[in-house]
C-alpha cells in the first residue's frame, strides 16, 4: 500500500484542475484499470471525453491493483506496445480482461 508513504508529508495538497483539451490532435491513449484503489476507473473515461472526439482513446482492463500496464495483461502490454512503437491506435472503448 503506497497511499501510506504520503500520510506525514509536510506540505498540504492543492486541489487545482485545469482545462484539458487536444482538438486536432493525434489520438491519445487513456488508460484504465477498473479495479485500481489509486486512480478511479471514472477519470480515464473523463480525461478521454475533454481531451476531446476522436482524441482522447479509452483502453479498459477489468483488473486489480494500481496501474495496467506490466501489471499481467498481455493484452493491455500489446495494445500499449503497438501504440508506443508502432503508432498504431487500438479501438476506442476496448476492454481488456
Amino acid at each position: 500500500d503506497t497511499a501510506g508513504w504520503c500520510y506525514d508529508w509536510p506540505v498540504a495538497g492543492q486541489h487545482e484542475t485545469a482545462e484539458v483539451s487536444a482538438p486536432g490532435a493525434a489520438p491519445i491513449l487513456v488508460v484504465g484499470n477498473t479495479g485500481d484503489p489509486a486512480t478511479p476507473y471514472e477519470g480515464a473515461r473523463r480525461m478521454a471525453d475533454e481531451l476531446g472526439e476522436d482524441v482522447g482513446v479509452v483502453l479498459t482492463w477489468k483488473g486489480e491493483g494500481h496501474g495496467a500496464y506490466g501489471n499481467g495483461s498481455d493484452c493491455v502490454d500489446s495494445a500499449v506496445d503497438a501504440y508506443l512503437l508502432k503508432g498504431t491506435v487500438p479501438k476506442d472503448g476496448k476492454v481488456c480482461s
